[in-house]
């Protein structure tokens, strides 16, 4: 059956109901999910005597998705009922393993213990925000954060409030970022952070906010953040790639130590053109 061939649940619950229509001869069939109708085959005729079912496609631990079936008054109800519930049975099975897949791919492409994206999945999204910033125009910046004194913490307080710095910082990251940025654990306690249409100076105060949201929090546990960041503008020529930009960013991170941490610093190009 062809409902077997989708990768998703609301695509198979949409070709669930296309396949009442074409193979089951139903005159009407929709999805519904919720209050909301969110896909309709067929024509209800109000002239024709007619019977309906409503069956949850679903599973009970997940939010209600309905089909909804308009068939003649012709049909067997007991043997077109049956057939239903046999199918209902498979999409049922279809919808849990395409769910376990979903969260197979979710955990390759993120943190386990953050939630925030990857190293890989981060990669990606910096390659193709790189090809929009090229082509477009804009500028493109990236952050990259350490967290200050973060060992210490792990050898007075133990890896569990360390683990919940860690926490801490991605909330902070969630809540003060812009809804087009990307964030991601770069490795210990170090974030990458990538802002499409952002210039080096305006990322300069999203940085400073980061930093003061972060560390007035008691969880943080007097760690604080140290934040580098290049743009476009920090590319030397003959250098444009997107990992050149991840390099300057790590070159204005070393500097913003070396000046006694808890502080912004933007790469020198970066600077000069502000």
């Amino acid at each position: 059956m062809r409902v077997i061939e989708a990768s998703r649940p609301s695509e198979l619950a949409n070709a669930c109901a296309d396949e009442m229509v074409s193979c089951f001869g139903a005159t009407r069939a929709r999805i519904v999910e919720g209050d909301r109708i969110g896909h309709e085959v067929g024509v209800a005729n109000d002239d024709v005597v007619g019977w309906a079912v409503s069956l949850r496609l679903s599973p009970p631990d997940e939010p209600s998705v309905k089909l909804e079936v308009t068939l003649a008054a012709s049909e067997d109800v007991a043997i077109v009922r049956q057939q239903l519930l046999d199918l209902i049975g498979v999409v049922r099975r279809q919808w849990i393993r395409l769910r376990q897949l979903e969260r197979e791919q979710q955990d390759a492409r993120s943190d386990e213990l953050t939630g925030l994206a990857n190293r890989r999945a981060l990669a990606e999204f910096l390659d193709g925000a790189w090809q929009t910033a090229l082509h477009t125009g804009r500028p493109l910046s990236v952050m990259l954060v350490d967290l200050d004194h973060f060992k210490a913490v792990n050898d007075t307080h133990g890896h569990p409030a360390g683990d919940d710095v860690l926490r801490l910082a991605a909330s902070a990251f969630q809540s003060q970022l812009r809804p087009g940025d990307r964030v991601c654990r770069w490795g210990g306690d170090e974030f990458l952070i990538v802002l499409p249409g952002c210039a080096a100076h305006s990322a300069g105060a999203i940085a400073d906010r980061l930093r003061e949201a972060f560390a007035s929090q008691r969880r943080a546990r007097g760690t604080t953040m140290t934040i580098g960041i290049a743009d476009l503008d920090a590319m030397p020529p003959g250098e444009m790639v997107s990992s050149r930009l991840i390099s300057a960013a790590d070159d204005a991170l070393l500097a913003a130590k070396r000046a006694g941490r808890n502080r912004t610093e933007l790469a020198p190009a970066c600077r000069e053109t502000g």
